[in-house]
């Protein structure tokens, strides 16, 4: 699969903006009256790779030093369910270049 790296780099930069919105449902978010705490108490959820010879790679920061294809099986493992995060971005990028116009 070809992949442009500006087109790469969008994919790596939103996959970073969800994947830095996790929050631990037994963190305390809210205090007293209803108000919000949740601001600062968020951590990056760990994407994990499939690696060519090494099985699967598991990051929590920068991965933008993998191949291309590589990054693009970038994916979150919740349990025994997986949420192929970098293909479904790139897909919902592919939809707005198509019917909205967007140019990457």
């Amino acid at each position: 699969m070809k992949i442009s790296k500006k087109r790469l780099a969008l994919l790596r930069k939103l996959e970073s903006i969800i994947g830095n919105e996790c929050y631990n449902g037994n963190i305390q978010n809210w205090g007293p009256n209803g108000i919000f705490y949740g601001s600062g108490r968020e951590f990056r959820y760990p994407i994990t790779f499939s690696g060519k010879d090494d099985g699967p790679l598991k990051r929590s920061g920068s991965y933008d030093d993998l191949p291309a294809e590589v990054q693009i099986t970038g994916r979150y493992k919740f349990g025994s369910n997986e949420l192929h995060i970098v293909a479904a971005l790139d897909k919902v990028i592919s939809y707005l270049e198509e019917y909205n116009d967007l140019k990457v």
